[in-house]
C-alpha cells in the first residue's frame, strides 16, 4: 500500500531506505525525544527488523515532490499489543508533516489490518507528539516514568472513534 497525500508520500520499506534510515534513528536530535539515538549496530539491526518482521507495519515518509526522505511511521506487535510510533527529520518538524503522514497512514491501517485498540506513547514535555495522538483520537491513560524521565501512555480504541464520528 502507498498512501499520497499532498505534501507526502508514504511507501512500504525497501534496501534503498537503509542509509536514510540510519541517518535519521543515528541523530541525537531526531531521536531527542525518543530516548536518545541508536548506535550504528542497534539502528542496523532495527532496519532489518523493519524489512523481516512480520508483526511489525513499517513506512517510509517521502516529499512528494522530491522524494527525499522524511522520516518513519510504524505499528509494532501488530498480532499482540499494537503500538504505534513515528520519527521525522527535524528539518520536517513543526510544518505540519507528521500530522498530515499519520492522519493519512492511521486510519487506513486501523481498516487493513482490522486493529481495534493501539497504545502509544510521548514524553510529557513533547507537545508535537501528544498533539498529533490526540488528532489521531488517542486517549490519554496514565503517566509512567523511566530511566529518560516522564512518559504518557495513550490508547486508541477504535469503536470510540467511530461512535464520536457518527454522533458528531
Amino acid at each position: 500500500m502507498a498512501i499520497v497525500t499532498n505534501r507526502t508520500l508514504i511507501v512500504p520499506y525497501s534496501e534503498a531506505f537503509q542509509s536514510e534510515f540510519l541517518l535519521l534513528n543515528c541523530c541525537a536530535v531526531n531521536r531527542a525525544e525518543m530516548n536518545g539515538p541508536h548506535t550504528l549496530k542497534s539502528a542496523k539491526a532495527l532496519f532489518a527488523d523493519v524489512l523481516t518482521n512480520h508483526n511489525l507495519y513499517s513506512m517510509a515518509v517521502l516529499d512528494n515532490s522530491t522524494r527525499d526522505y522524511m522520516g518513519h511511521i510504524s505499528v509494532s506487535n501488530v498480532d499482540s499489543d499494537p503500538e504505534l510510533t513515528f520519527i521525522f527529520d527535524s528539518a520536517y518538524w513543526g510544518k505540519g508533516i507528521a500530522t498530515e503522514s499519520l492522519l493519512a497512514f492511521f486510519p487506513r491501517l486501523c481498516e487493513e489490518l482490522n486493529l481495534s485498540h493501539v497504545k502509544a506513547t510521548a514524553n510529557i514535555d513533547h507537545p508535537a507528539s501528544i498533539s498529533i495522538l490526540n488528532k489521531l483520537g488517542f486517549r490519554r491513560i496514565g503517566q509512567k516514568r523511566d530511566k529518560h524521565g516522564p512518559y504518557y501512555e495513550y490508547t486508541f480504541k477504535r469503536d470510540v472513534v467511530v461512535a464520536e464520528t457518527l454522533t458528531a
